[in-house]
């Protein structure tokens, strides 16, 4: 069956190899991206590529059914094998259009974006989807600074694809073409897909160890892995790892991880010291300091992001008692405002000035005098007593 009519194309937003991504609107999921065969692919390549987007198609519908983490899911899924179509939830970012553009992001963001990354790789490998290469298109954002990422499987690399490759240095025991060409050690001529269930890789293992004996072959992870398998299993993780490194490094910086570049070294050094720890490592140049597994690297960057949120909770009670603080000095302000511009307040304050008023200089205080008693009328006037009137002539 086609594309259904309730689907609204509006236009095409990329493509991967024969396969044209289209943004489109539905009355029920709203706006979602549509994966379908290109129109002018050539006649000889059409049944292949779509017995492939057929077969991509059932694989995602049913990791979708696990509803994994992170991990890409599903609206719907052509039942025809003659048109087939892919329709997912519609994601306005990619990493890879991102670091196209040069924008970076912060150190924080960054981490958790890797994580959610691990995280769904984890998944998928739990549930027997290996991953071989990643590739920063399949990283998806809906919002660029908050929110979870989306792991795309369908957006493979293509045979001769040559986008999205992020440049890694070799990875230990491995080919020097292999970080760059993603080519399977089981037959150098073949090129993986980006993804590829547990079964069809563990059959690729068993025929290539059946046409090569090897002597040391006897020992194995679980009896039925050849020791050869387990390490390029071991090997396509440290490869992930690397790109995954490379892809934060962009991130962070804008520009691409160069070893024994100063300027390189200089940036990573800029980092706080748990992200510097993890980047270094990831992007370690001696093989015996890098991660192996997907579990390792993941571990330390919850333990980094775990450790600064620790931090921030220890820190709260410090906060709230400056607060109280800050809040009873700014109710006090507040209260001595609102009395002081009041008619009470002026009063008072009239008052308070006057009663505070000093003098730079104080009289000198002296003792009184007591005063001489006064003669009374009588005393005074006794003195005329003996004055004799005076005879007329």
């Amino acid at each position: 069956m086609s594309l259904p009519s309730e689907y609204i194309v509006e236009n095409a937003i990329g493509s991967i190899g024969d396969i044209i991504i289209y943004r489109a609107e539905h009355p029920i999921h709203g706006t979602v991206s549509v994966y379908q065969l290109d129109d002018n692919m050539p006649a000889g390549f059409v049944e292949e590529a779509k017995k492939r987007l057929y077969q991509s198609g059932l694989r995602m519908r049913d990791m979708s059914l696990l509803n994994l983490r992170y991990v890409t899911k599903t609206l719907e899924v052509s039942q025809n094998p003659n048109e087939p179509y892919v329709v997912t939830k519609y994601t306005k970012y990619d990493i890879e259009e991102l670091i196209n553009n040069g924008v970076t992001l912060k150190p924080k963001r960054v981490f958790q974006i890797l994580s959610q990354v691990l995280e769904a790789i984890v998944n998928l490998t739990a549930n027997g989807r290996l991953i071989d290469r990643v590739n920063a298109r399949q990283i998806k954002l809906s919002q660029l600074h908050t929110g979870n990422i989306n792991f795309s499987v369908i957006e493979e690399i293509e045979e001769g694809l040559g986008a999205g490759r992020i440049s890694v240095h070799p990875v230990a025991g491995e080919p020097t073409n292999a970080g760059e060409n993603a080519v399977s050690s089981e037959n150098p001529t073949r090129t993986v897909p980006i993804t590829q269930t547990a079964d069809e890789t563990q059959a690729l293992k068993d025929k290539a160890h059946a046409e090569r004996p090897d002597p040391d072959a006897t020992s194995t992870l679980d009896k039925n892995v050849p020791v050869e398998g387990v390490r390029n299993e071991l090997r396509t993780a440290q490869r992930n790892i690397c790109i995954l490194g490379n892809i934060a490094f962009q991130l962070l910086f804008g520009r691409k991880y160069l070893l024994s570049d100063k300027l390189s070294s200089a940036n990573i050094r800029e980092l706080g010291r748990r992200w510097r720890k993890v980047l270094e490592k990831v992007l370690s140049e001696d093989a015996a300091g890098r991660y192996d597994t997907y579990e390792k690297m993941l571990s330390d960057i919850r333990k980094a992001s775990n450790r600064n949120k620790r931090v921030a909770i220890a820190s709260v009670p410090f906060l709230i008692v400056l607060a109280v603080i800050a809040g009873y000095f700014s109710y006090e302000r507040y209260r001595e405002h609102k009395i002081m511009t009041s008619e009470a307040g002026q009063a008072i304050k009239s008052f308070l000035e006057i009663v505070n008023e000093t003098q730079d200089e104080f009289p000198e205080l002296t003792k009184p005098q007591v005063e001489p008693n006064k003669p009374d009328e009588q005393t005074i006037l006794s003195s005329f007593d003996n004055i004799k009137p005076v005879d007329e002539d």
